[in-house]
Parts: structure tokens; C-alpha cells; sequence
């Protein structure tokens, strides 16, 4: 009976094991914490994306480390490590048991942007489809001369650019209040509000959340609410802290009243204070609107 018992032990370990061979590895997003997870940042830590200790849990940091990541390799910026973004940080095979998929870190964007950039002159190196530091030395000055964004991401507007493709047009891009009615949502769109205009008058932080949507469906800018708040540099409140804070009554109706499609500026995607602002690049934007503190542009 013991030997018998042993026997079934052995055989569903076996089992077990050959299951195992077919499960692809897990999808990471913020929240999650594992092996996994301190294995993706620890590669983050290694490339220069992410600072501070590998710990195995997915917070604010690795979320923006990874959104950093994705811009810079042309994937989706939407903070989630899937797929395609750990075949990029060489991880996939490493966290999967499927050896049947290959993993050469070739990245299809990057060579392509690579050998037009060397055609061009602004790129030496091998097109290996590797963003090291003379891609985004060459993507940045190209950038520069284009009278671009120059955050060197390899993004639709700087592809158009390049002549690897067209700007998807606005219609492909829904704003969150095209049918997001998700809590998260309202709750992270009205922690945004709360932050960063929470002493501003009421259509003031209407306006802030409009922003928000805004950008969600600007292809310059992450398609998700968590994508575009988390951007790095995006938000003072982020950075600061301040959006941590128990929103207030109003920044949740405010919230709401940008997501049902109330937007005071007009479609404007940035916005500043003119008082305290010291971006030049965002103070040399023309305002097109003004409202409480704040002023707005497209």
C-alpha cells in the first residue's frame, strides 16, 4: 500500500509537471506580486528603467518603469507586462515553460526606425531592433529637427515622421466616456482631480479630468485612464504624492461629469499653471482657453 501510495505521488508529480509544459507565462499587471514579478523588475533595475529593490510586488514604480519601457521598444504603453513585453525584456521563455516559442529580442519597430535613422544620418550602429543608447540618442535628435515631441519614443506621430507609417486617425482612439463606467476609472480619474486642481473652481477640475479623457484617445498618449495618469512626468500629483489623498466630493462629481462628455476646454490635452509653471517647452504653448488658475492647449 505505501509503495502504492509513492506511486501515485510520483505520477501526479509527473503530471503535473507535463502541464506545466503547455502554460504560457502569466499575464503581470499592477497589483500582482511573485517570482515573476521580481524577476520582470529585476531586468527593469539591470536596463536602467527602474530604480530601488527588486521586492516582487507590482507597484507605482515598476508601473511606470514598464509604461517607460514599452514607449521606448514601440509596444502598447499600457503598463501591463504581457506577452510581447517579455519577449522584449527577454523573459518570456525564462517565465514560461512553452520552449516551442522562440525569443530573439528582435524588435520590428526599432530595426525598421533603426535603418531609416542610419539612411538619414542620425543613426551609426547595427539596426539589431535593440533600443540601446545611440537609438534614443538618434530617435531624440531626429525628433528635434522635426519639430517633434522629444521624448524618444518611437511613437505614431515620430513613425509618421519617419515615413513607417500614417497617424492612426482619432476615430480608432475612444475617450473613456465611450462607455467606461468602471469604479477604478471614476475613482482614479477623481484621485487625478483631487490632486492636481483640488482648489480650483468646480469647472476648473471638471476640465482636469477632460484632460485626462482627452489624452486617452490621442495616440501621442496611452489608451487608458491608469496609462495616462502613471505616464512619467506626467501629473505633479503623481510625482508629489497629492493624488493619494481621499478625493473630495466634488473631484468625484467632477469625475463623473467628464466621463459622461462634459469637457470645458474644448478637446485642449495639456494644461498649466502660469504662476508656478517653469516648463518652457509647456510655456511656450499659446492658451486657448483659461480657467480658474489653469490655463489649456492642444
Amino acid at each position: 500500500m505505501k509503495n502504492r501510495r509513492l506511486f501515485l505521488l510520483v505520477a501526479l508529480l509527473v503530471l503535473i509537471s507535463f502541464v506545466g509544459l503547455d502554460s504560457h507565462a502569466r499575464t503581470l499587471y499592477w497589483g500582482n506580486s511573485g517570482d515573476d514579478v521580481k524577476r520582470v523588475q529585476e531586468r527593469l533595475i539591470e536596463w536602467g528603467y527602474l530604480r530601488g529593490k527588486a521586492d516582487g510586488v507590482f507597484g507605482n514604480a515598476t508601473y511606470n518603469a514598464v509604461v517607460y519601457f514599452q514607449k521606448k521598444n514601440g509596444l502598447k504603453a499600457d503598463g501591463v507586462v504581457g506577452t510581447y513585453t517579455l519577449k522584449q525584456l527577454g523573459l518570456y521563455n525564462e517565465l514560461s515553460r512553452d520552449t516551442g516559442i522562440s525569443n530573439k529580442g528582435v524588435n520590428t519597430i526599432v530595426k525598421k526606425a533603426q535603418e531609416i535613422l542610419k539612411t538619414k544620418g542620425y543613426y551609426a550602429g547595427t539596426a539589431d531592433g535593440i533600443y540601446g543608447d545611440g537609438t534614443y540618442e538618434a530617435v531624440t535628435k531626429f525628433q528635434r529637427d522635426n519639430g517633434l515631441v522629444v521624448d524618444g519614443y518611437i511613437g505614431p506621430a515620430t513613425r509618421k515622421a519617419l515615413g513607417m507609417d500614417s497617424v492612426p486617425a482619432d476615430k480608432n482612439y475612444k475617450a473613456s466616456n465611450g462607455g467606461i463606467t468602471n469604479d477604478n476609472d471614476v475613482k482614479l480619474l477623481a484621485m487625478v482631480i483631487n490632486g492636481e486642481a483640488r482648489g480650483e473652481i468646480y469647472t476648473g477640475k471638471v476640465a482636469v479630468g477632460a484632460v485626462v479623457l482627452n489624452r486617452v484617445k490621442h495616440p501621442s498618449f496611452p489608451n487608458s485612464i491608469a496609462g495616462v495618469v502613471y505616464e512619467p512626468g506626467a501629473f505633479t500629483a503623481v510625482d508629489d504624492g497629492q493624488i493619494y489623498l481621499d478625493p473630495q466630493n466634488d473631484s468625484y462629481k467632477a469625475a463623473k461629469d467628464a466621463l459622461n462628455g462634459w469637457d470645458p476646454t474644448g478637446g485642449c490635452i495639456y494644461y498649466w499653471n502660469p504662476k508656478t509653471a517653469q516648463n518652457k517647452w509647456m510655456l511656450s504653448k499659446t492658451p486657448l482657453i483659461t480657467i480658474g488658475n489653469h490655463s489649456f492647449a492642444k
